[in-house]
């Protein structure tokens, strides 16, 4: 019974604090600019600095990518699925975004994580090839980024500033070419 104690003493610390970093998204009182426009938008924002925690993972049809070699440019980080009817509304102005600000320096890393048969490699190129995304489409077969990120649905989106830090998060989906949205994404990329 005693072990038992100690165990649960252990893992439900353990799982609040690595395995949900959007406990860590909080309104803060001395929000910069860009964080109170994202808190505006519906987003959490990070009260402290966070380093977004870095990962490699293969690239559908292509080689590995890792968070860490994007240091210096805006990240939109989006974990999705083919079967998820948000995640497939928000993707055309994801691209829409992509196609604006790319050539800035902005990207956008969206991760799919096969679970057959109800998302399968197939499903995912399929589904990329039909709508023509060109941004890079992670495939996150070990789970790591779901992992790491701790998100319990989709999308779940972060974005990442040129330092490698987190800035904000969200759940659901948005139409990536709101104004005001493409506004925050320009004055991250001139930090």
């Amino acid at each position: 019974m005693k072990t038992k104690h100690i165990i649960i003493g252990i893992i439900i610390p353990v799982f609040l604090i690595a395995g949900n970093l959007q406990l860590w998204a909080q309104e803060g009182p001395n929000m910069s600019p860009v964080k109170q426009q994202l808190y505006d938008l519906g987003f959490g924002v990070f009260s402290d600095v966070v380093d977004a925690p870095d990962f490699t993972v293969p690239v559908l049809h292509g080689s590995e990518i890792s968070l860490s070699d994007l240091r210096g440019k805006v990240v939109l980080l989006n974990l999705w699925a083919t079967w998820c009817p948000p995640c497939r509304a928000e993707m055309p102005s994801m691209q829409e975004l992509y196609t604006k600000l790319n050539s800035r320096g902005f990207e956008i890393l969206a991760v799919a994580a096969p679970t057959p048969p109800r998302e399968t490699i197939d499903k995912i190129t399929d589904y990329v090839a039909e709508n023509g995304f060109s941004f890079p489409i992670l495939i996150d077969d070990q789970f790591e980024v779901n992992n790491i990120y701790g998100t319990g649905s989709i999308p779940t989106s972060y974005v990442i500033n040129t330092r490698g830090e987190l800035i904000a998060r969200l759940t659901g989906s948005i139409d990536w070419t709101d104004e005001k949205i493409i506004e925050v994404f320009t004055e991250l990329l001139s930090e």
